[in-house]
């Protein structure tokens, strides 16, 4: 036998060897893991209240502003506050506790105007306190208590979350803004 018949039987064999170790690693082989999507957080802005702690969805609030000087509008209802030169855009602003007719519970130094743009609308929704951006995992996902929150409040909520043992309400703001009582302003 020469040597490069020896090297050809020596190259099939280890072709051989490797062929078999193949086979067996396929036959004793864990499947993969399934696929998982990654879930994402759910996220929002909170604020509160008449003492609630609710979060908007981050698309329905447009920005977070200290209140600012306002103007105020003559035969309106009260809780409409006036209107206020936001850079170049005319704002209007409403007490939000006095539009849903619930006692406010914070000192003024806290209070917040939310900037909602809903189509034509534009406005400032003035609360009790902003918590700023938020984000909740689907394992924290909760139906809340209605029993437990005021009815004025309970009818723009659309779920809530529970994180580190507090509840916060899911309110849907565009729901809010579009509602018919909403644009009735003039005072009676």
């Amino acid at each position: 036998m020469d040597a490069r018949s020896a090297s050809r039987d020596a190259a099939s064999e280890a072709m051989s060897l490797l062929r078999n170790v193949a086979r067996g690693a396929a036959a004793f082989a864990l499947p993969l893991p399934a696929r998982q999507e990654p879930v994402e957080p759910w996220r929002g802005l909170g604020f509160s209240v008449g003492g609630d702690r609710l979060v908007a969805e981050l698309g329905q609030v447009l920005e977070v502003l200290a209140p600012p000087r306002l103007t105020p509008i003559p035969g309106v209802r009260p809780w409409i506050l006036g209107v206020a030169n936001v850079r170049g855009r005319l704002l209007s602003v409403v007490d939000l506790c006095g539009y849903l007719g619930v006692e406010s519970s914070a000192p003024k130094s806290q209070w917040r105007i939310l900037v909602v743009e809903d189509g034509d609308l534009y406005c400032g929704l003035l609360v009790e306190q902003s918590f700023g951006m938020m984000q909740f995992e689907p394992q924290e996902a909760e139906e809340p208590e209605e029993m437990s929150l005021d009815p004025a409040i309970a009818r723009f909520v659309r779920g809530g979350f529970r994180q580190s043992a507090r509840l916060w309400r899911v309110m849907d703001v565009r729901a809010l803004v579009r509602e018919r009582a909403f644009f009735d302003v003039a005072a009676i």
